[in-house]
């Protein structure tokens, strides 16, 4: 199964990405899947974001001006392809992120079938709170889909393994320092302050488990059972680098 099958994935769509543990994976696979269909997708960022390797890098188009942006997009569309879509660049290699209204003036070009946008920053680690200033989820935003790594369960609740673990554990009521629980995960991404803030009303929403390799597809399990009891509409378990991708749906 194709991941942008597993995430239900529809036509005319706006996907922010959030959480840890493989946003930036999750969103080139979706952006090639939705080229390999014979459709046209932008991948770009409300944050900072990483481009691909140079071997799987589509067009760059780097516009600071929103016209001159959307103009470029729409002179590169084509059926079966896709972009990056950056305001500049940034620090460390990465990328600067567009304006939530030129992510939804994208959104809305005849040629484009999915924007799918980085919508917070990780750091790197697998698994985060969001902070005061995030994430940056467009209101032109039809799915959310809140990303975490299962690499992280059992590791210590502190900043070499978790963005923000002081916010993890004002959020939850845990402990910082002590191991990193299935349950303090699905607590957290279920959490309207958590993995669910700033989710547009009318919004879908989900939650994809990633790195659910080994010995981990338990722990990812136990995690998408307390999410569903929670009342998440759908979990994904994941291993976004490999072929196939997907593990198992929830619904």
């Amino acid at each position: 199964m194709r991941l942008s099958d597993a995430l239900d994935l529809r036509e005319r769509e706006v996907i922010a990405i959030v959480g840890g543990g493989g946003k930036t994976t999750v969103m080139y696979r979706l952006a090639r899947e939705t080229a390999a269909g014979g459709a046209f997708a932008v991948a770009t960022g409300t944050t900072l974001f990483t481009p691909p390797p140079v071997h799987e890098r589509p067009r760059v188009i780097i516009e600071d001006d929103r016209d001159a942006l959307v103009a470029a997009v729409a002179g590169a569309a084509g059926p079966g392809s896709w972009v990056i879509a950056s305001a500049g660049h940034g620090n460390k290699g990465r990328l600067l992120p567009i304006a939530p209204d030129a992510l939804a003036t994208l959104a809305v070009l005849p040629s484009v079938t999915r924007v799918i946008a980085e919508a917070d920053g990780s750091r790197g680690r697998a698994f985060k709170a969001p902070g005061d200033h995030e994430p940056v989820v467009p209101p032109a935003a039809t799915l959310v889909v809140a990303v975490a790594g299962m690499t992280v369960v059992g590791q210590p609740l502190d900043a070499e393994h978790v963005h923000r673990p002081e916010g993890v554990a004002g959020l939850i009521g845990a402990a910082e320092g002590g191991p990193v629980t299935a349950e303090m995960i699905a607590a957290v991404l279920a959490n309207v302050r958590g993995g669910r803030k700033d989710v547009p009303r009318g919004c879908r929403f989900a939650v994809l488990l990633n790195q659910c390799d080994g010995g981990r597809l338990d722990d990812a399990r136990r995690v998408a059972t307390l999410l569903r009891a929670a009342g998440v509409p759908l979990v994904v378990l994941a291993r976004a680098r490999e072929d196939p991708p997907v593990i198992e749906v929830l619904s």
